[in-house]
C-alpha cells in the first residue's frame, strides 16, 4: 500500500493526516491540499485569516510516482493566468512552481505561511498478489502447498508425496 503521513500546526494544535492513494480522492491518484473544501482532500485551515489565505483554495497534489516508487508533489498553483500569479511551494527550501519534486520522510512543506512536514511514507508494493513459486503435494482431491524450503519426500498433511516446484497465481 503507498501511503503517506503529513504533519502540520494550526494554532495551538498539531495535525496529521496519512493520505493512500487507495483512498476515494477528487482526482483518482493524487491527493490535492489547500483551503478549499470542495476542490481538495485535504483541508488547511487556520485561526489567523492572514495566515489561511497566504494558502491557495487549490494549492498542490501529492501522487506517486510508480516508476520511481516514490511520492511527487506538483504545485496546482502553476497554469494561473493574469491577474493572478502562481503561488509557489517550498519543499525543502526551494521554490516549486513548475516542477515536480520527489518527497521523502523529514521534506518540509511551505504553502504560504503554512507549513507541513511529511512525517511518514509507505511505498512498498504489494508482493502477496504476485505469482510465487511453491511446493505442492499429489493429492487429487485437496493438494496443500508449502514453501519451497520445505524439504519432506510427503505432505505432512495428508502423507501424498510431494512434487516439485509449481508457479501459484493467488485469487
Amino acid at each position: 500500500m503507498h501511503q503517506l503521513t503529513l504533519e502540520w500546526a494550526s494554532a495551538n494544535q498539531n495535525l496529521s493526516q496519512t493520505i493512500s492513494l487507495q483512498q476515494s480522492t477528487r482526482v483518482p491518484g493524487s491527493i490535492r491540499i489547500g483551503r478549499d473544501a470542495t476542490l481538495c482532500d485535504v483541508v488547511l485551515n487556520h485561526p489567523d485569516p492572514n495566515i489561511e489565505k497566504t494558502v491557495s483554495g487549490l494549492h498542490i497534489e501529492i501522487f506517486f510516482n510508480p516508476d520511481a516508487q516514490s511520492f511527487y508533489l506538483r504545485n496546482l498553483t502553476r497554469d494561473r493566468q493574469p491577474p493572478k500569479q502562481p503561488n509557489p511551494a517550498v519543499v525543502d527550501g526551494k521554490k516549486i512552481v513548475t516542477e515536480e519534486v520527489p518527497l521523502h520522510i523529514g521534506s518540509q512543506i511551505q504553502l504560504g505561511r503554512m507549513a507541513l512536514t511529511v512525517k511518514a511514507i509507505d511505498a512498498k508494493t504489494d508482493t502477496s498478489k504476485e505469482p510465487q513459486y511453491m511446493r505442492v503435494c499429489a493429492n487429487p482431491r485437496s493438494p496443500h502447498y508449502h514453501p519451497l524450503e520445505y524439504n519432506k519426500f510427503n505432505c505432512e498433511v495428508c502423507g501424498y508425496v510431494m512434487l516439485g516446484a509449481t508457479l501459484i497465481y493467488p485469487s
